[in-house]
C-alpha cells in the first residue's frame, strides 16, 4: 500500500475535515489513504477495512483481474453537492476576488507578503544560531529579500500601463500608414512625371512628320455631284 500511495499522492491535494466551527482541510497521509482512494472491480467498492494480511490475499486473487482505482481529490467525505459548495466556499474559493471573480488585489499582497517574511525568517534562522537572530531582525533584509519588498503596481496602474502600450502601438501603426502613403504618392508623382515626359516625346514626334503631297491629296469638290437647284425655279 505505501508503494502505491507513493504514486497517487501527488493527485491528492488535501483531506478535507468537517468540525464544529466547519470545513477545513489538512495535510493528508499514507494512513489517511482509505478516505482519500478507493479500489472498485465489478463496478463494486471494495471493502477498506481488510486487515494487511486479506489485503495480500486480496491482491493475490486479484492478479490478472482488472481492478479500478477512485482516487478523491479532497476525501470521500464530500459526497452531495451541498457539501461540496461549502466546502468550497470555505477552503477553496478566495475570500476576496474582483469583479471577473479572479484573485482580488488584496489577497495577492496577504500571500507574497506571507512568501516575503517566511523567505526572511529562513535567512536568518538558518545558522542554526539562535544567539544571532534578534541582532538579525533589527538589521536591514538582504538585497534579494528588500527587492521583493518593494511595491508594485496595482490593478488600476497595470491596466493604465496596457492602455498606454496599447496607444503607442496604435501611433506606432498610424506613422507607419502616413509614411507608406507619403512613398506611394512620390511613386505616383515619379509615374506622373514619366507619362508627361513620353507625352512630350509623342507630341514632339507628330509635329516632326512632314506632311504628304500636294498631288496625294484628293480634292472632294472634283468629285461632288452637280445638284439642279429645284428650289429656286419660278414656278
Amino acid at each position: 500500500m505505501q508503494k502505491i500511495w507513493e504514486e497517487v499522492k501527488g493527485h491528492v491535494k488535501g483531506r478535507a475535515v468537517r468540525g464544529a466551527d466547519g470545513w477545513t482541510v489538512e495535510t493528508p497521509g499514507i494512513e489517511d489513504w482509505t478516505s482519500l482512494m478507493q479500489f472498485k472491480q465489478n463496478k463494486k467498492i471494495v471493502d477498506t477495512s481488510k486487515t494487511e494480511h486479506e489485503w495480500k490475499q486480496w491482491l493475490v486473487k486479484m492478479k490478472d483481474k482488472p481492478v479500478y482505482l477512485v482516487i478523491y481529490e479532497y476525501g470521500s467525505i464530500i459526497g452531495r453537492q451541498q457539501e461540496l459548495d461549502d466546502f468550497t466556499a470555505a477552503c477553496i474559493r478566495p475570500l476576496h476576488t474582483d469583479r471577473s471573480g479572479a484573485t482580488a488585489e488584496a489577497s495577492l499582497r496577504d500571500v507574497a507578503d506571507q512568501v516575503v517574511w517566511r523567505m526572511w525568517a529562513n535567512h536568518i534562522t538558518r545558522n542554526l544560531n539562535r544567539s544571532t537572530w534578534d541582532a538579525a531582525v533589527s538589521s536591514h533584509p538582504p538585497p534579494y529579500i528588500a527587492q521583493l519588498m518593494q511595491p508594485v503596481d496595482n490593478h488600476h496602474g497595470s491596466h493604465l500601463t496596457n492602455l498606454a502600450r496599447s496607444a503607442n502601438m496604435a501611433l506606432d501603426c498610424v506613422v507607419a500608414s502616413i509614411a507608406d502613403l507619403n512613398q506611394l504618392r512620390r511613386h505616383l508623382d515619379t509615374c506622373e512625371s514619366n507619362l508627361n515626359t513620353r507625352k512630350s516625346i509623342v507630341e514632339a514626334f507628330i509635329r516632326d512628320i512632314p506632311p504628304p503631297p500636294a498631288h496625294a491629296v484628293i480634292d472632294p469638290l472634283e468629285h461632288m455631284e452637280n445638284v439642279p437647284d429645284t428650289e429656286h425655279q419660278d414656278n
